[in-house]
């Protein structure tokens, strides 16, 4: 429970970011613009393909629904 609880902290976070960068533009740098510049070099696209795995494993595999 306290798990889920801290994922659902941290995706809010990440929305509340991402709508004070788009109200006001140019003062932050938006998510999608860090992921844009980490995509364009092979070890952003690596770190970014390591942090996929790992919120993909801490919440499907790990925290998952039983079948």
């Amino acid at each position: 429970m306290t798990v889920t609880a801290v994922w659902m902290l941290l995706l809010v976070a990440a929305l509340a970011w991402e709508v004070a960068c788009h109200r006001s533009p140019g003062r932050r740098t938006s998510l999608a613009e860090i992921t844009s510049r980490l995509w364009s070099g092979r070890a952003g696209r690596l770190l970014l393909v390591l942090l996929w795995a790992f919120v993909g494993w801490h919440l499907f595999a790990r925290h998952g629904s039983p079948a």
